[in-house]
């Protein structure tokens, strides 16, 4: 059994990790005119190509008007493409753009330096030991989630 001092730490540890890291790398990005939010858009857009808009709000856990309005920006900047969804009217695709490539390719380059930095001295073995053990945690905080709507959902009929 782990005290309690031992799992607040966990979760500190883990915010002051990942806080550190959104620091260093907003750092390393700045001069490439980017917000941070203008960032994470395209990385999660570039990964999952011609989602929808609320698709992507899900993916970034953001509010869709928010998505929408950061789209319209990355639309002017000529970084991101928006289309119909022909299956829903109401719906549009996201795609980024050629002209995006070049710089998605520097923030892939800046966020791969950064993580050979971030975990030198950690083992190859080690490494992947703490992947899978973070990913069991994801794993268990979104079947919380997932049982939560499911009870609501119970609850409602």
């Amino acid at each position: 059994m782990r005290s309690r001092s031992e799992t607040h730490s966990l979760g500190l540890l883990m915010n002051d990790i990942s806080r550190l890291a959104r620091k260093e790398f907003d750092r390393r990005v700045r001069g490439l005119g980017l917000t941070r939010a203008q960032w994470l858009f395209l990385f999660y857009l570039e990964r999952n190509p011609g989602c929808t808009q609320s698709e992507l709000a899900d993916l970034l856990q953001l509010e869709k008007i928010t998505v929408s309005r950061q789209a319209s920006r990355l639309i002017r900047a000529g970084l991101v493409r928006r289309h119909d969804d022909v299956a829903d009217a109401r719906a549009y695709r996201l795609q980024v753009t050629r002209r995006a490539g070049p710089l998605l390719e520097r923030l892939s380059g800046q966020a791969d330096r950064l993580r050979s930095e971030y975990l030198r001295g950690v083992s190859g073995a080690r490494h992947a030991a703490l992947l899978r053990d973070l990913q069991r945690i994801k794993s268990n905080l979104l079947g919380m989630e997932a049982n939560l709507r499911s009870s609501r959902s119970h609850e409602k009929n």
